[in-house]
């Protein structure tokens, strides 16, 4: 059952009292309210440091921001009683991909009813999983400013990406899709092993430019790229040690963060060469022959130098549940999907990214659906394997990082909000600790956000992104599924209206493509 809100009405003189009082009194503030004000009683708060409060707290919140904390009775517009509830700080996915429809080409189907519905309910997706935090991997801050003008969405940050001409992922995006977007604004001229280039002006393509062009726009990030290519294509340009190293000097300058782009054995000994913060994959790719020990000293060559990692393994088991039978008949699935979009993605046209996965297999006319799933699974089992045996030592030295990389692809297994839920199963199947993915999910990516002081936790004068919960996180991942409230920016939703199959369409404009 949902927590009953209570509103209490006030004159108008009163609420104009009350506004000259808190200019001078935080202590007014805590026993008056107003019209923006909200007050979360005797509730279970979760602390930074995963631990809980010895006794049930009083919550006010008023014009966004976290009011004050106690066991006094505080009064506001609006009142939620969280009696038996714990109270946590909206989650961070440091790791997502905010345009489009996951699955869905570009072209005429942008026009549809039911890829403007998906528009419409991809915030609302992130918010129903908890989300209220995303920071997206390659954006511009066109998009991003676009974004976060939405009435109902999470607050959205975004990586400066830097790839170098005919590298990844630039090879990999469709003409019409490079057409609509600034690609060339972050490209990096690499004087050390590609010389001649085709930008007009390579010297404003240096790092010093390109680190200063980026810290103007906005940029939480800048992320770059070691990927030589995988499926059809293959053997792709890779910028040089000595060029990042440059970009990353310059980065640390402007106290910017360098992620890498990087899932192979040999990105990762790049990583180390290269000094940068962190990558943006788990390591899957390497020889079948490469040993534990093998993987357990590059883990410690990693905590040595601090790089940090993001695991990522949706993006393995995304794939692999393309092939899954049953994967439409999970009942969660229709609060992150529309039902006109989950009955398009059975159509053959929806389904071409599961056929172009299973042609990986080989001759498979003579099996069943669900041998098809169980040979996949065997394929992909060594991979998985890899990512947890690197993984376990990070944790252990608070260095994996939570980001669910949604969508990685043009994968409907990665939507929106389900995709980060998803992942905090994968972390736990890893051996990883609920109070550690609970920090990860929180403080831990707001620290890598640079966002410490104004997200991640529950403290006076912090941002109000909360969540109620039934359930406790640090003792059962289902509580991430018990959620009754998301509080955004102050302003208390419940769940159940966030879903899916409570969509109130209304066909949006498209956000600007530069």
């Amino acid at each position: 059952m949902e927590p009953e809100m209570t509103k209490l009405k006030s004159s108008h003189l009163v609420l104009l009292v009350c506004s000259l009082i808190n200019l001078f009194s935080v202590r007014a503030q805590a026993n008056n309210h107003d019209s923006e004000s909200l007050v979360i009683r005797a509730v279970t708060l979760v602390n930074a440091d995963a631990t809980l409060s010895k006794k049930p707290q009083n919550v006010l919140i008023r014009h966004g921001k976290i009011q004050a904390i106690g066991t006094r009775e505080f009064t506001a517009d609006k009142v939620i009683d969280g009696h038996g509830q714990y109270l946590i700080p909206g989650l961070i996915d440091s790791h997502v991909h905010l345009r489009g429809v996951p699955g869905v080409p570009d072209g005429e189907l942008a026009h549809s009813d039911f890829y403007q519905e998906a528009l419409a309910q991809i915030p609302k997706s992130y918010l129903y999983a908890g989300f209220t935090t995303l920071l997206d991997l390659v954006n511009t801050k066109a998009f991003i400013d676009s974004w976060n003008q939405q009435p109902l969405a999470p607050r959205a940050h975004y990586c400066a990406p830097v790839p170098i001409p005919k590298g990844y992922p630039i090879a990999v995006i469709p003409e019409e899709a490079l057409q609509k977007v600034d690609v060339a604004r972050y490209f990096l001229h690499d004087r050390h092993a590609h010389p001649s280039t085709e930008l007009a002006d390579p010297a404003a393509h240096t790092p010093a430019h390109l680190i200063e062009a980026m810290q103007k726009d906005g940029a939480r990030c800048a992320k770059i790229f070691y990927e030589k290519g995988f499926g059809k294509v293959r053997n792709l340009p890779v910028p040089s040690e000595a060029i990042v190293r440059e970009l990353v000097a310059e980065a640390h300058k402007k106290q910017l963060p360098v992620f890498l782009h990087g899932n192979s054995l040999e990105s990762y000994e790049f990583a180390l060469a290269t000094g940068v913060d962190m990558l943006v994959h788990g390591l899957w790719n390497a020889q079948p022959a490469t040993t534990p020990g093998e993987l357990q000293r590059i883990a410690q060559r990693l905590i040595d130098a601090k790089i940090a990692v993001q695991p990522s393994v949706q993006v393995i088991y995304g794939e692999q549940e393309l092939l899954n039978p049953a994967f439409f008949h999970q009942p969660s699935l229709r609060h992150y999907m529309p039902g006109k979009l989950i009955d398009w993605y059975q159509t053959p046209a929806g389904q071409w990214m599961k056929n172009e996965i299973g042609s990986y297999l080989g001759e498979t006319a003579s099996l069943t659906d669900e041998q098809k799933y169980q040979q996949i699974k065997t394929v992909y089992q060594p991979l998985l394997t890899r990512v947890q045996q690197v993984s376990q030592p990070l944790n252990q030295h608070a260095l994996l990082i939570f980001g669910s990389d949604t969508p990685s692809g043009p994968i409907y297994t990665q939507f929106p909000g389900l995709n980060g839920r998803m992942e905090m199963d994968r972390w736990q199947a890893m051996g990883i600790p609920l109070v550690d993915l609970f920090k990860a999910l929180t403080i831990g990516n707001a620290k890598r956000l640079g966002l410490e002081r104004e997200i991640g936790s529950i403290a006076t004068h912090k941002q109000a992104d909360l969540l109620l919960l039934g359930k406790n996180p640090l003792q059962d991942i289902t509580a991430y599924d018990a959620i009754n409230w998301v509080i955004l920016r102050g302003e208390p939703i419940s769940r159940e209206s966030l879903s899916a199959q409570n969509l109130k369409f209304i066909k949006v404009h498209t956000t600007p493509e530069s």
